[in-house]
């Protein structure tokens, strides 16, 4: 069976489907006379007699379209959805069942879909697939349906989840994931120059920072860099400076859902303090497990006594809900919501009754899955530009959920003459989320003067809280205490103090947030704080912060009060207040935003502000303000402005502003240069996973991901930033198009691998254009609803009233009108468009006359011309 590639009209710049073409009678200034009513099942029949007659003398036959929508029988590549889930693009078969093309699935096909056999009545599966025949999920899944959208090349198929395998919500198979192209890369930039002019002393600054990457099939090169140059206006000359950031290269383990990077990079930050290194790295990425296993979310475990409802709330909100059958069930894939409170279950049995029961729910971030994992080893040398001896170490960590209730967690760290050891434990209970752990550092080696004998040893003790307190609604989202003593030193405090440097030693951490919703919807109030202090220094950092807000009719308000005492026993109170006002309304209605500030040192300051955005992409973003100052009486006032412009190309800033003896003006421009296999390719700033659209001659169409992002003169356009691992809509808006192009559709879904340059082809038919009116010798019209056919005998169109069928690209090739079987009810034409010129590609369709004559005239004719 072969592949077949549809084609659908564009009219007026929106994809049309076959059966739209019967209405193209108006294009003749005529209006069609058909009286469509709904047939039982949901069909949609067309009355015949409004039609007419074909041309020797019978009913027209519309019974095709009485099905909707649908495409020939054949094998398609489209875009499998199960229960509104993307699956992967997979060939899809269509095939002739009674009045319906139906997608006609093996076994294999129906396993990869998630159906669990084992669940089925065997005696229909056994029958429907004999000798490995294909049929529609709904002859061998009781309750299941599908269907086929030509259009968007789609597949939704609906399977009751009692008949699916245990399987994530979100989870996409990694056949899927997209490595991209076998060879691409890109070179990102971001250049900025700056102007500053206070009581007539200039200064110039220059930056330019750089992002490369070469893709080589699943390996990905990186290298970053930043230039500065700095001139002085008062003739003391200029500096310029260069620094390589990082260099490295990494590839997916897919196996071990992990990522082996080698060169520069970063240690996890989980356990241990995060510390640059060049070196070796295998890290675990949650980002390869579905969004539903991510995080930490207890098993929700019951018994239903029947076909159950399972229904699970959070706060009164519903974030759970599915079918199950009678027995013990578990709800194994709960999305990660944080720190929102405890599971609130309701069973609904198929008799009406209900079981409820509740499930604590509170989180700190050590706290896992049950048998979920999260690891890292590492080896290399501690990276800092500003030391001279840099110690080689290896570091491992490895995290386990032991259960619903408790995750085990360790790691250590070692080196020539510094090692750490830490093991925890984080356990959520009724009364909240708890994680404790110890860590034993031991330093030899070092100066006499720091330490007797050169040697340092400490231990280190953490306790972390979270709990949301369901009567009162206050959320205790992080409530940690550190404590170490005297001798306990980090790897890159040991790296210091061997070098001779000063380290403040940490001797306490504190830090809290809470978050308290007042009854009646009268707003919100928050405490934020933190304080440490340390071993070797008298003072301590002290910063806390109270406020509230509220979102009003007309806009928000929010007040705060804050204290800080720094490191210098300094301590400083300030408070704040914030007005937010809509200007119109609509998510793109500009902001004004009035604040003041005071502090206990006598400043004052106050600012108004207007920010907003403009454009049909809302690719120009603006600022403009004015504020003024006071300290001790003194100051003054100033204001400025910033524009923001993004384009398909790159992102254009400026920014000026003026105060008291003082201007400031800025220029900026960022952006990207992609190189894959159809060139070279400008781009927006680029995130992690980028994709390449390939629409050849769609100059013009929007990108639905990205503001300010069209396709290019070239047919290709970039979408910047992708999510990794997850199921990417990627669509094209043919607003804006010529209408001598066509698009074969206009949505696509990716699965990208992280760093992956994914090329997305969207395929295009190029050409004039028109609306041809066919006629027999006689004069009279081709019947409407007749198929229209190329020379390899596929579908191109269908004719609408008074003999109109809209076609492009097809001038001068062998076409055939059919109306039925027989050579008696076909015939052949051709046609000529006038061409149009380049310059008017809006000009709208040209329209033509054609004759069509019967096969044996046309085969005479030829004869006669031999």
């Amino acid at each position: 069976m072969n592949r077949v590639e549809p084609r659908h009209c564009r009219i007026g710049h929106r994809t049309m489907k076959p059966l739209v073409l019967l209405l193209l009678a108006a294009f003749n200034g005529q209006s069609l006379a058909a009286d469509a009513v709904p047939a039982a099942g949901g069909e949609t029949q067309f009355n015949p007699a409004f039609f007419g007659k074909t041309m020797d003398g019978q009913a027209l036959d519309l019974s095709r379209f009485d099905k909707g929508n649908q495409a020939e029988p054949g094998t398609y590549r489209a875009d499998v959805y199960v229960n509104q889930s993307w699956i992967g693009r997979r060939d899809v078969t269509l095939s002739q069942r009674g009045p319906r093309v139906e997608a006609c699935m093996s076994r294999v096909m129906m396993e990869g879909l998630g159906v669990d056999f084992s669940k089925l009545p065997q005696s229909t599966a056994d029958s429907a697939l004999a000798g490995g025949a294909c049929a529609p999920m709904s002859e061998v899944v009781p309750g299941a349906t599908q269907s086929f959208d030509l259009s968007e090349l789609k597949l939704e198929v609906s399977i009751p989840q009692l008949y699916l395998r245990g399987q994530a919500r979100g989870y996409v198979d990694p056949q899927y994931w997209d490595a991209g192209a076998p060879l691409a890369g890109f070179l990102s930039y971001n250049a900025n120059g700056y102007r500053y002019d206070n009581a007539g002393q200039a200064r110039n600054l220059y930056f330019l920072g750089a992002n490369a990457g070469l893709n080589v099939r699943e390996w990905r090169l990186r290298y970053s860099g930043t230039l500065s140059q700095q001139d002085h206006g008062d003739g003391q000359g200029s500096g310029r400076s260069y620094q390589g950031n990082a260099a490295y290269v990494q590839r997916d383990l897919t196996d071990w859902r992990a990522q082996l990077t080698m060169g520069d990079s970063q240690t996890p930050s989980d356990l241990f303090s995060s510390v640059s290194f060049r070196g070796v790295q295998i890290q675990s990425d949650d980002r390869m497990q579905p969004e539903s296993l991510q995080g930490y979310a207890p098993i929700v475990r019951g018994v239903a006594d029947t076909h159950a409802k399972v229904s699970v709330r959070q706060n009164g909100n519903l974030i759970y809900e599915a079918t199950v059958p009678p027995g013990e069930f578990k709800v194994d894939d709960l999305y990660n919501t944080g720190y929102a409170g405890d599971l609130n279950v309701t069973v609904t049995e198929a008799d009406g009754r209900t079981k409820q029961f509740v499930v604590p729910y509170a989180s700190v971030p050590q706290l896992l899955r049950p048998d979920a994992s999260r690891y890292s080893l590492l080896a290399g040398r501690l990276r800092n530009d500003s030391l001279s001896r840099l110690p080689d170490f290896i570091q491992g960590t490895y995290q386990r959920g032991l259960n619903n209730s408790f995750t085990g967690y360790g790691g250590a760290i070692a080196s020539g003459r510094y090692q750490q050891l830490l093991l925890g434990l984080a356990f959520n209970t009724p009364i909240g989320a708890f994680s404790a752990d110890m860590a034993q550092s031991t330093a030899r080696g070092l100066p006499n003067y720091l330490a007797d004998g050169g040697r340092m040893s400490g231990q280190s003790y953490s306790v972390t809280y979270s709990k949301l307190l369901p009567f009162t609604q206050t959320n205790f989202t992080v409530a940690a205490y550190r404590y170490s003593t005297d001798g306990y030193l980090e790897l890159a405090d040991f790296a210091r103090l061997d070098n001779g440097s000063i380290v403040y030693r940490q001797r306490s951490r504190f830090q809290l947030n809470v978050d308290q919703p007042l009854p009646g919807n009268l707003g919100r109030l928050f405490l934020t704080g933190s304080a440490q202090n340390y071993w070797n220094r008298d003072s301590s950092d002290v910063i806390y912060q109270a406020g509230y807000s509220k979102r009003l009719s007309w806009g928000s308000v929010s007040l705060s009060a804050g204290r800080t005492l720094n490191s210098l026993g300094a301590a400083t109170t300030q408070y704040m207040l914030s007005l937010s006002l809509p200007l119109g309304r609509g998510m793109a209605a500009p902001q004004l935003t009035a604040s003041y500030a005071a502090d206990s040192r006598q400043s004052r300051s106050g600012q108004l502000s207007l920010n907003g955005t403009a454009g049909e992409q809302k690719d120009l973003s603006y600022s403009v303000y004015g504020s003024s100052q006071r300290n001790h009486g003194v100051g003054g006032d100033g204001g400025g402005a910033s524009l923001q412009y993004a384009t398909s190309a790159a992102t254009f800033n400026a920014a000026a502003s003026v105060g008291s003896g003082s201007s400031q003006q800025s220029l900026g421009l960022s952006g990207a240069l992609v190189f894959h296999p159809g060139g070279v390719t400008a781009a927006q700033t680029l995130g992690d996973s980028i994709a390449v659209i390939e629409a050849k001659g769609a100059e013009g169409a929007v990108v639905g991901n990205a503001n300010g992002v069209k396709v290019g003169g070239s047919g290709y356009a970039v979408v910047p930033s992708l999510m990794p691992y997850r199921a990417n809509e990627i669509s094209l808006d043919p607003k804006g198009l010529s209408d001598n192009v066509e698009l074969q559709t206009t949505s696509s879904d990716v699965v990208p691998r992280a760093g992956s340059i994914v090329m997305l082809k969207f395929p295009t038919v190029q050409g004039q254009a028109a609306l041809v009116r066919l006629r027999q010798p006689d004069g009279r019209a081709i019947p409407v609803g007749s198929a229209v056919l190329g020379g390899k005998g596929q579908s191109v169109a269908l004719v609408g009233q008074g003999g109109w069928v809209f076609l492009r690209g097809l001038e001068g090739q062998a076409l055939t009108a059919k109306w039925g079987e027989g050579e008696d009810r076909s015939c052949a034409f051709h046609y000529q468009a006038q061409q149009r010129e380049a310059k008017a590609p809006h000009a709208g369709f040209a329209r033509v006359e054609a004759q069509c004559v019967k096969h044996e005239t046309r085969q005479a004719d030829a004869a006669a011309g031999a």
